[in-house]
Protein backbone atom coordinates (compact mmCIF):
# COMPACT_ATOMS: atom_id res chain seq x y z
CA UNK A 1 0.00 0.00 0.00
CA UNK A 2 2.92 2.36 0.55
CA UNK A 3 3.65 2.68 -3.18
CA UNK A 4 0.10 3.79 -3.95
CA UNK A 5 0.06 6.03 -0.89
CA UNK A 6 3.36 7.65 -1.89
CA UNK A 7 2.10 8.18 -5.44
CA UNK A 8 -1.14 9.80 -4.25
CA UNK A 9 0.84 11.95 -1.80
CA UNK A 10 3.13 13.13 -4.63
CA UNK A 11 0.18 13.92 -6.91
CA UNK A 12 -1.61 15.83 -4.12
CA UNK A 13 1.55 17.78 -3.34
CA UNK A 14 1.99 18.64 -7.02
CA UNK A 15 -1.61 19.83 -7.31
CA UNK A 16 -1.26 22.15 -4.32
CA UNK A 17 1.94 23.77 -5.61
CA UNK A 18 1.79 27.00 -7.57
CA UNK A 19 1.84 26.52 -10.48
CA UNK A 20 0.63 22.93 -10.32
CA UNK A 21 3.36 20.44 -11.03
CA UNK A 22 3.02 17.14 -12.76
CA UNK A 23 4.40 14.12 -11.01
CA UNK A 24 7.15 12.46 -12.99
CA UNK A 25 7.43 8.86 -11.95
CA UNK A 26 8.45 5.63 -13.54
CA UNK A 27 5.36 3.47 -13.45
CA UNK A 28 6.22 0.59 -11.18
CA UNK A 29 4.21 -2.54 -10.91
CA UNK A 30 2.07 -1.30 -8.06
CA UNK A 31 -0.58 -3.88 -8.69
CA UNK A 32 -4.27 -3.09 -8.31
CA UNK A 33 -5.37 -0.12 -6.27
CA UNK A 34 -6.20 -1.22 -2.73
CA UNK A 35 -9.89 -0.75 -1.93
CA UNK A 36 -8.96 1.35 1.10
CA UNK A 37 -7.46 3.99 -1.23
CA UNK A 38 -10.33 4.02 -3.73
CA UNK A 39 -12.07 7.11 -2.35
CA UNK A 40 -8.80 9.02 -2.04
CA UNK A 41 -7.77 8.09 -5.58
CA UNK A 42 -11.17 9.21 -6.91
CA UNK A 43 -10.86 12.54 -5.08
CA UNK A 44 -7.33 13.02 -6.43
CA UNK A 45 -8.54 12.23 -9.94
CA UNK A 46 -11.31 14.83 -9.56
CA UNK A 47 -8.79 17.46 -8.39
CA UNK A 48 -6.58 16.60 -11.36
CA UNK A 49 -9.51 17.14 -13.74
CA UNK A 50 -10.34 20.49 -12.08
CA UNK A 51 -6.71 21.60 -12.29
CA UNK A 52 -6.55 20.60 -15.95
CA UNK A 53 -9.71 22.61 -16.70
CA UNK A 54 -8.31 25.66 -14.88
CA UNK A 55 -5.03 25.43 -16.80
CA UNK A 56 -6.90 25.12 -20.10
CA UNK A 57 -8.89 28.27 -19.24
CA UNK A 58 -5.68 30.15 -18.45
CA UNK A 59 -4.14 28.94 -21.71
CA UNK A 60 -7.17 30.12 -23.69
CA UNK A 61 -7.12 33.53 -21.95
CA UNK A 62 -3.41 33.92 -22.72
CA UNK A 63 -4.01 32.99 -26.35
CA UNK A 64 -6.79 35.59 -26.64
CA UNK A 65 -4.52 38.21 -25.10
CA UNK A 66 -1.70 37.39 -27.52
CA UNK A 67 -4.05 37.59 -30.50
CA UNK A 68 -5.29 40.99 -29.31
CA UNK A 69 -1.73 42.20 -28.89
CA UNK A 70 -0.78 41.06 -32.38
CA UNK A 71 -3.87 42.74 -33.81
CA UNK A 72 -3.06 45.99 -32.00
CA UNK A 73 0.53 45.92 -33.26
CA UNK A 74 -0.61 45.33 -36.82
CA UNK A 75 -3.11 48.19 -36.60
CA UNK A 76 -0.50 50.53 -35.13
CA UNK A 77 2.01 49.65 -37.84
CA UNK A 78 -0.53 50.27 -40.61
CA UNK A 79 -1.51 53.72 -39.30
CA UNK A 80 2.03 54.95 -38.59
CA UNK A 81 3.54 57.56 -40.89
CA UNK A 82 5.51 55.72 -43.58
CA UNK A 83 8.55 58.00 -43.55
CA UNK A 84 8.49 59.66 -40.16
CA UNK A 85 11.61 61.79 -39.63
CA UNK A 86 14.05 60.38 -37.15
CA UNK A 87 16.11 63.54 -36.62
CA UNK A 88 15.75 67.29 -36.50
CA UNK A 89 17.89 69.28 -38.94
CA UNK A 90 18.96 72.46 -37.13
CA UNK A 91 21.28 73.75 -39.92
CA UNK A 92 18.57 75.71 -41.67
Amino acid sequence: MTDWTALLDAIDEGLTSSPPALVDFAPADFGPLPPALGARAAATLQRMAETEAALEQEQAATARELVGLATARTAAASTAAPNAPRFLDRRA
